[in-house]
């Protein structure tokens, strides 16, 4: 008898396979590409990545940052494999795809201010989100949506942001603003309500939020640190949104390995290279000591999520 791989194992076996595999097995027959870009097999592959990374007993996070440090070119923000970047124009795509798609430039660019990226789960859509100076402590935001390529005011805050790029975190994405009496505040913007509001910060007379502190992820939580010298004072906050579930991290703390993920800029002429790796495009960083560098980076995961899966026709 013929040796055969069922169908249910076959997709088992490819669930568990890296992208860069994936994209060869698309070759191999026809049930195979229809599995492997079908929206089931894409939505779980990613599944599979999160939860790998998760339980990885090694991994703290991986992070995706500019390989360059270049003003010409601004890293939006990362989610669920897609990464949104801004350097002539405004562009998405999958790093490991190689997939790229260009996007609306946003109003008044000369006068952004910050910038952010998410998924909004009840649309089953992903926003970019842009902070425009609008005058003396307000900032007008805008909002596109990849569904409609199209740009839309929700409104204007009291408030001048101090970061420049949004953490993604709890479906919401956060910076660190000054309000109209020069005070910092930290607060979120709801990606499925399109609404913001205010985090509380740490109540503890150690604590305090200056010029230079910034926001980041550790060890699944949200988290405030700055950087005086070489001394690093993390904040996590174990309870989200709670303001006495903030607590210090102990400088002799415990960390498991971080991977830092490099994106490859300037881009060639073609614009749209600025997501082609290439050979040394997946070099990696590891370290056990958490970095201050990196952790304002975006998360990244592995996956296959395509910058046009949402594209209406």
């Amino acid at each position: 008898m013929a040796d055969f791989v069922h169908e249910d194992m076959s997709e088992l076996i490819l669930i568990r396979s890296d992208v860069k595999d994936l994209i060869r097995c698309q070759s191999v027959c026809k049930s195979w590409y229809s599995l492997i870009t079908s929206p089931r097999f894409i939505n779980r592959h990613l599944n599979h990545s999160y939860n790998k990374d998760l339980f990885n007993n090694e991994l703290g996070h991986r992070r995706i940052i500019l390989l360059d440090d270049d003003d010409d070119h601004q890293l939006v923000g990362s989610s669920n494999g897609l990464v949104s970047a801004f350097s002539s124009k405004l562009l998405v795509g999958n790093p490991l795809t190689r997939e790229v798609r260009h996007l609306n430039p946003p109003p008044w660019i000369s006068l952004s201010l910050s910038w952010g990226f998410g998924y909004d789960s009840t649309t089953d859509d992903y926003k970019v989100i842009v902070g425009a100076w609008k005058g003396e402590n307000q900032t007008c935001v805008q909002v596109l949506s990849l569904k409609s390529n199209v740009w839309r005011v929700i409104g204007e805050v009291k408030y001048i942001f101090v970061s420049e790029v949004g953490i993604l975190f709890n479906d919401a994405l956060h910076w660190i603003v000054r309000d109209e009496n020069d005070k910092k505040l930290i607060i979120s913007f709801d990606l499925s309500t399109n609404e913001f509001k205010e985090i509380p910060q740490p109540g503890d007379v150690r604590y305090e939020c200056t010029s230079g502190s910034r926001l980041g992820i550790v060890k699944e939580r949200l988290c405030i640190y700055r950087c005086e010298f070489s001394c690093v004072d993390i904040w996590l906050m174990k309870n989200y949104d709670v303001k006495q579930s903030w607590e210090l991290l102990r400088h002799d703390h415990e960390m498991k390995y971080d991977i830092v993920h490099y994106l490859r800029t300037p881009p060639p002429p073609n614009d749209g290279s600025l997501f082609h790796p290439d050979k040394s495009w997946l070099r990696t960083l590891k370290y056990i000591d958490l970095h201050w560098d990196y952790i304002h980076a975006p998360l990244f995961v592995q996956s296959l999520v395509s910058p046009h899966v949402n594209v209406n026709h």
